[in-house]
């Protein structure tokens, strides 16, 4: 755009348009320079873009609109806090559902004067007792002589530390002898602990002797994937292709709709 003239030569602001005097024509689309690069050309049409955006509101607007109209008698899984529940529900959990190893073909004793006192079933990653809260679990046990005093469970970390501890102990005296006369003992949890990777169930016994036993069933055939069988003796050793005969279960949790 050229400028001629004499007097003081100043380029006032101007909006191109052709019907006020001294203010320029319409900008041509194909002229319009700027640094070397046709102003027009770096013009995108969204209109597209818009109209999808537009539509996935529309869609999530009214998927928001019905979270508000569940009907009352609706029942909903619930994974989050109790405190997290919203207005006009009701907390509820059942026993629903549990992961266990049931085979019994050896055992494993566990009693004061041996290095081996507890006696722990570990779940990594993949097995299907990460992410539940236990409230019961249960192990297969007998004795062997006369043991006296308690058993106690536990989950643990990886590294033996307790998480939670059983609310229910074993008098360890009631247990029948022998292998063949194998009981389920069950030991109740409050169901707040969430079992992550590498957490254990543990089961503890500090009395007895090499006479006086405690004796917890495990398989020597029956190893579970993504789980694996571990003894404390001193520390914790690993026990491969092998598991412990045990029940974790675990409560199914809902809301209700009032």
């Amino acid at each position: 755009m050229g400028f001629g003239g004499g007097g003081v030569s100043k380029l006032t602001a101007h909006t191109h348009n052709e019907t006020l005097a001294g203010d320029g024509g319409q900008l041509s689309q194909a002229l319009t320079d700027m640094n070397g690069v046709t102003l027009y050309s770096e013009i995108t049409d969204n209109s597209a873009a818009v109209a999808v955006n537009t539509a996935a509101i529309a869609v999530n607007t009214a998927a928001i609109a019905a979270i508000g109209e569940v009907p009352s008698g609706a029942v909903i899984i619930w994974t989050n806090s109790i405190a997290s529940i919203p207005a006009g529900y009701t907390f509820y959990q059942d026993i629903q559902s549990n992961n266990s190893q049931l085979t019994e073909n050896d055992n494993r004793q566990i009693f004061n004067g041996q290095p081996r006192t507890e006696i722990g079933q570990q779940f990594n990653t993949g097995s299907e007792s990460i992410g539940k809260r236990p409230t019961k679990v249960t192990w297969y046990m007998f004795s062997s002589g006369s043991p006296t005093g308690s058993a106690f469970a536990y989950i643990t970390d990886s590294s033996g530390v307790a998480r939670e501890t059983s609310s229910t102990t074993l008098d360890v005296s009631t247990l029948p002898t022998g292998a063949v006369n194998s009981i389920a003992v069950e030991f109740t949890f409050a169901g707040t602990t969430t079992i992550a990777a590498s957490d254990m169930i543990v089961i503890k016994y500090t009395g007895g002797d090499n006479s006086n036993t405690v004796d917890v069933a495990t398989s020597n055939s029956a190893a579970v994937a993504n789980e694996i069988l571990r003894l404390y003796t001193g520390t914790w050793a690993n026990v491969t292709g092998e598991a412990a005969a045990y029940t974790v279960a675990w409560d199914f949790a809902y809301i209700l709709k009032s």
